[in-house]
């Protein structure tokens, strides 16, 4: 016979086991177990350019370089680069007399505010001394083309704050003399930073969200449609007389989330510019992307590239760990071959704005970095570039996975849970690879894109855990 102590301590013993038994990783992961395969054919290429916008407290070649960024987005014009006429006498020089010499254009006052800008900031039009990045124009430009960095610049008569004051009889532009104020900045804009210089700026923006009017747009919709044409034209001639054979990019119309002024521009400048680029700031972008993708068809602009030129929050931190995976699967829609494709596009923003009312951006003050900034690195490392693509035979509810492969036929398999729930995953990549070590990159409450093991295939076959609310990145090498 037992005794009761040794009863009640087997009874506890098994109860113990069962309780661990239950609540154990492998039995969690045993109820959500998940097989994918990838096919070997190719569903077409990543998205080729991601980056951000950018931000007044700091402009840091670092940054831009860990994040992985390709492209950075600047607001550019009259507030910035233009605060007074550039020649003290409104509406001159006229169009046909900087055509004949572009000489004509006071080039110092220019090179003085490139270079030395007021209270020694190129950001000083925006935040208050001492809150915002010190530095001038040069720096930025000449960073980023050392870097290999696409810049895309939005030029504006009046920014989102009205200003500058002396530009507002030219919002919108209706005499002759506005209309020289205007070419004369698109195009002193182009020719300073490409023939007086040489930073290889080649995408443009025509103003910023102009359907909203607290961007600093004045006119109608069929304003600004005279205003993209006018712009096209300066653009146009800075390019086919000092920069013949080069190609540049005119973006438009560079509206709001939801907008119906894409539809009418593709109908009425098609012509004028050549690469579509909205905003979008809903959870899922691939809704929007395809509508816009729609009106594209059957227009010239069919094929042309389109571009996402604010996504991300602009009323959220980027400390939101659930804004911040959303990062990831909305990098994995716009990759999506067909009508959910977007070429290029920027989050807004990469540093805080330094404005009240202006949510915490990836980067804050000293560098801080936010989730949404390593979830963005997380997604770049694997899809940045116009890499091969591939999506799993069969998909799984709730859960978004990708593979890609790099220029050296690496394999990147990228896997996406925004649920409570865990997933133990199966993947068949033998399509792709059957042998490699890979390194597993893990982005969640714990880890913040970092490596967190290693793995290795069999037979092209790798099983993995992604737990709640996660993403998974692993690098399989290729062998030599």
């Amino acid at each position: 016979m037992f005794s009761k102590t040794t009863i009640r301590n087997f009874t506890i013993g098994i109860l113990i086991a069962l309780i661990l038994e239950l609540y154990s990783p492998r039995a969690i992961f045993a109820q959500n177990a998940v097989a994918i395969k990838f096919s070997g054919t190719a569903a077409g290429v990543s998205t080729r350019y991601i980056g951000a916008v950018e931000g007044n407290i700091n402009f840091d070649l670092k940054d831009l370089q860990d994040l992985g960024i390709n492209t950075y987005r600047i607001y550019g014009g009259m507030s910035r680069w233009e605060p007074e006429d550039d020649d003290g006498k409104y509406g001159w020089p006229e169009i046909s007399q900087i055509k004949a010499d572009p000489n004509m254009i006071n080039w110092a006052q220019w090179d003085k505010i490139m270079t030395d800008p007021p209270q020694g900031s190129d950001y000083w039009w925006s935040g208050a001394p001492g809150t915002v990045w010190r530095g001038n124009a040069r720096t930025i430009f000449n960073t980023l083309k050392q870097a290999n960095i696409r810049p895309v610049v939005s030029i504006r008569n009046v920014d989102n704050s009205w200003n500058p004051s002396w530009a507002l009889q030219l919002n919108p532009p209706r005499t002759k003399e506005d209309w020289n104020e205007w070419w004369e900045h698109v195009f002193t804009t182009v020719y300073w930073l490409n023939v007086r210089n040489d930073y290889g700026v080649d995408d443009w923006e025509i103003h910023n969200e102009p359907d909203y009017r607290q961007q600093g747009w004045g006119g109608t919709m069929a304003d600004y449609f005279e205003l993209v044409k006018v712009a096209k034209d300066a653009i146009d001639f800075a390019y086919k007389t000092y920069l013949p054979g080069r190609a540049y990019r005119i973006h438009g119309p560079t509206t709001v989330g939801g907008s119906n002024w894409p539809l009418y521009a593709l109908g009425e400048i098609s012509n004028y510019f050549d690469t579509v680029n909205f905003h979008n700031y809903d959870t899922d972008i691939s809704n929007y992307t395809r509508k816009v993708r729609g009106w594209m068809k059957g227009t010239v602009r069919a094929n042309s590239q389109l571009w996402v030129g604010e996504w991300g929050s602009y009323d959220t931190s980027y400390n939101d760990f659930s804004l911040a995976l959303s990062l990831i699967k909305n990098l994995i829609r716009g990759s999506k071959p067909g009508d959910n494709y977007i070429y290029g596009s920027h989050v807004f923003s990469l540093y805080d704005w330094g404005k009240s009312g202006v949510p915490e951006a990836l980067l804050g003050p000293g560098g801080k970095r936010r989730a949404g900034y390593y979830a963005l690195r997380m997604g770049i490392r694997a899809l940045q570039g116009g890499r091969a693509i591939f999506f799993p035979i069969t998909n799984v509810s709730g859960l978004m996975a990708v593979a890609t492969l790099d220029a050296s036929n690496n394999v990147y398999l990228l896997a996406v849970n925004d649920r409570a729930n865990s997933y133990t995953v199966s993947a068949d990549i033998s399509a792709l690879i059957e042998a490699g070590n890979g390194t597993v990159r893990e982005f969640s409450l714990k880890a913040m894109d970092e490596v967190v093991g290693s793995l290795k295939l069999k037979g092209g076959n790798a099983t993995f855990a992604v737990a709640g609310n996660s993403a998974i990145l692993i690098k399989f090498d290729r062998p030599n």
